[in-house]
């Protein structure tokens, strides 16, 4: 048997060890943090959702490359998430006047609003921002 391949190897033990501590801290946060759930925080969405709709509300209109770039999302995904929240009302798309193919996403007015709106969308981008504060104790 090759030197370091054998069962009772002490280094081998040692390693084996630790990567069963890492797995353990990785299980125990993930589902801690809810990574693994159908949606983030109780909300309608899911983690990718939820962290495309933070960047359109806090990135100044950003384009859905940039988006892409920052979350390293797939671009069709993206792209079905983005049509989704327009259709939805959530977001309001410009097309760029330099290049018809880039447009920029920003939220609707009536998305940013509190939720005191009679519109049941009205209170997407609310309701997230004030979870996540009272989940972080921000």
């Amino acid at each position: 048997m090759a030197a370091g391949k054998g069962v009772n190897n002490p280094q081998r033990r040692v390693a084996e060890k630790r990567v069963a501590m890492v797995r353990r801290f990785n299980r125990f946060y993930t589902r801690q943090i809810g990574v693994l759930r159908r949606t983030f925080l109780d909300s309608s969405y899911s983690l990718a959702e939820a962290r495309v709709l933070y960047e359109i509300a806090s990135g100044g209109a950003p384009t859905a490359s940039a988006i892409g770039r920052a979350l390293d999302l797939d671009a069709g995904y993206l792209s079905r998430v983005l049509r989704a929240f327009e259709k939805r009302g959530l977001i309001e798309r410009k097309i760029s006047a330099r290049d018809a193919s880039r447009a920029s996403a920003s939220p609707s007015q009536n998305t940013m609003s509190s939720p005191r709106t009679n519109a049941p969308r009205a209170t997407s981008f609310f309701l997230l921002n004030q979870y996540t504060r009272g989940r972080v104790g921000a």
